[in-house]
């Protein structure tokens, strides 16, 4: 129910409406009908409204004040909290005594759903463009209201490269966040900024810029809500398109648990900036500074260094015709690292390389963190993020609604290692040759089946792979049963420390093969290509060297490939 300043029924109502107005400058022309008023507590008949919401826009509030004579009954306390809690976007829950005309305010707490007492009312500025939003200014000036000022976004440059950083070390700073957590949250964003620019024009406000708001609580609910409608609007797309999208995909359906004064300074960093108009290479180089100094903080075990994945798609040399997978996708570089190749020989304006884009770059990822970390990834590299999905990779092939056996051209990927199935873990995932007969099989070896079963008859594979499966005799049956499925090509050994900046210590190796063809047979004479590499660039502190024999073992890759082939 809708009413203005001049029908109030209850006195303590009134009294609230005119101190919001007269100290805290809600005026009530700021609003005309973004003030929904309401009625809290009592369900008798004749009960008037006590609590009013103040509104971004029609059915997104962003704060609720509750007017009582004196002390706030219990009940009408958690009444209130319940409401607010109710909804995504009302994030400062205030009560007003009418006797001693104060406020008790609460915050929200996103991540917890819990409230914290603060100091007081917010007050509401309409500052000029760009301005700073202000907290809690006790010499604070009333302010005219002015329209939102229509900002023409800038393309982030060379100079700007580190502005992805500045939004989650902001997050880190404020919330405490754990460098993963906050990396998170940064993913949020990334993926709320891309639909206010990809879909501006269907947006219910306009201007989502610091000039458009008068409170942190007001802009931060603003960002919350189109957060909600992004979401929404990504599921209404793509599960049309695609099967059991919701299912698979729908990753980003938490909601921004980030503090109010935290997201929105998070977001006023990046506001006046494009994302879409931006170089794909800049935001991707942008992005992985970022993901690099959160896995160095816990969450190693889901990625392959970029030089590793660097030199695998340049000796895998995927083309734009191709089907290609990543089943164990992690942070989904290899898939990012294969758009960047293929965008070097077929321009991002034309049809085959937006075919190639958006319908050809598949993974899959049991984490729901790493989907979204992946998905975004990908979004900044020129998409395909629609086709990361969040499931196991070792199920029953029945559990898929969209993967067959044998459909992808080339697979790029990097198992998990250290992992052990036992035989509790069989009874959930599909049956495996290479797991038959015994009680425990790392994850890595049924991964590689798996890899192998998602390849095509001719299609191309690079795997990192424990040296263990290389050369340890208790992996001997592994070998046999490869060379009775694979073309084995090249053999890159690896350094040492490869994974030791992030976390692990194994020894490790990359596979190159071909899926051999029904009835046919490796020969005894073919060549199989053996590389050492003893510096990735990088030493075991993640410190780049001057050294690295990456751009050499490539070169000596594709030389053995031209000559002898896949």
């Amino acid at each position: 129910m809708l009413v203005t300043m001049k029908n109030f029924r209850n006195p303590n109502l009134q009294r609230m409406r005119e101190i919001l107005d007269e100290k805290y400058f809600y005026k009530p022309e700021y609003f005309s009908d973004r003030t929904q008023f309401i009625t809290l507590g009592d369900e008798a008949s004749d009960a008037v409204e006590n609590a009013l919401c103040f509104e971004v826009y029609s059915g997104v509030p962003f704060c609720l004040f509750v007017a009582v004579e004196s002390d706030v009954p219990k009940k009408l306390r958690e009444q209130a909290l319940d409401y607010a809690l109710s909804t995504e976007t009302i994030g400062v829950v205030a009560f007003f005594s009418h006797d001693s005309e104060e406020f008790e305010v609460l915050r929200r707490r996103y991540r917890d759903s819990k409230f914290e007492t603060i100091n007081g009312v917010e007050y509401y500025f309409k500052g000029s463009s760009g301005g700073v939003l202000r907290l809690f200014e006790e010499d604070a000036e009333y302010q005219t209201s002015i329209a939102p000022q229509i900002v023409n976004l800038i393309p982030i440059t060379n100079k700007l490269e580190n502005i992805f950083f500045e939004i989650h070390s902001t997050m880190r700073d404020i919330d405490g966040l754990h460098p993963d957590a906050a990396l998170e949250e940064l993913c949020k964003l990334l993926y709320l900024k891309s639909y206010l620019e990809e879909q501006e024009s269907i947006l219910p406000i306009p201007g989502v810029t610091t000039s458009s708001f008068g409170t942190v609580e007001e802009y931060a609910s603003c960002l919350r809500a189109l957060y909600r409608e992004a979401i929404d609007y990504d599921l209404r797309v793509f599960r049309l398109k695609i099967p059991e999208y919701e299912r698979s995909r729908g990753v980003f359906d938490l909601p921004i648990f980030l503090s109010s004064a935290a997201l929105v300074k998070a977001f006023q960093i990046i506001e006046e900036f494009s994302l879409t108009r931006s170089n794909t290479d800049l935001k991707g180089r942008a992005f992985q500074k970022v993901l690099s100094k959160s896995v160095r903080s816990g969450m190693g075990q889901y990625f392959t260094p970029v030089q590793v994945c660097q030199l695998m798609v340049e000796i895998a040399a995927p083309t734009s015709s191709e089907l290609i997978l990543d089943p164990f996708c992690g942070s989904g570089h290899f898939l990012s690292e294969s758009l960047a190749y293929v965008r070097l020989s077929t321009p991002d304006h034309t049809k085959e390389y937006h075919e190639f884009a958006f319908g050809k770059l598949h993974g899959i990822e049991k984490s729901d963190r790493m989907t979204r970390i992946a998905m975004t990834d990908m979004r900044l590299n020129g998409d395909g993020h629609s086709n990361i999905r969040c499931t196991d990779a070792l199920l029953d092939f029945r559990n898929y609604p969209d993967l067959k056996r044998e459909s992808f051209d080339l697979v790029l990927t990097n198992p998990p290692f250290g992992s052990i199935l036992g035989v509790e873990a069989f009874t959930s995932l599909a049956k495996f040759t290479l797991a038959e007969g015994r009680k425990k099989v790392p994850l890595e070896i049924v991964g590689l089946e798996r890899a192998i079963e998602f390849l095509r008859p001719g299609g191309r594979i690079a795997i990192v792979l424990p040296e263990s499966i290389f050369t340890a005799e208790s992996s001997k049956y592994v070998r046999e049963w490869l060379l009775s499925k694979l073309a084995i090509r090249i053999v890159v050994d690896l350094p040492n420390d490869t994974f030791a900046p992030f976390g692990a210590n194994v020894r490790s190796g990359i596979l190159f093969g071909r899926k051999l063809r029904p009835g046919e047979e490796v020969l005894d004479n073919q060549k199989v290509c053996m590389i050492r590499i003893d510096s990735l660039g990088y030493d075991a502190s993640g410190r780049e060297t001057k050294v690295s024999e990456v751009a050499e073992a490539i070169k000596s890759a594709k030389k053995f490939l031209q000559k002898e082939g896949w």
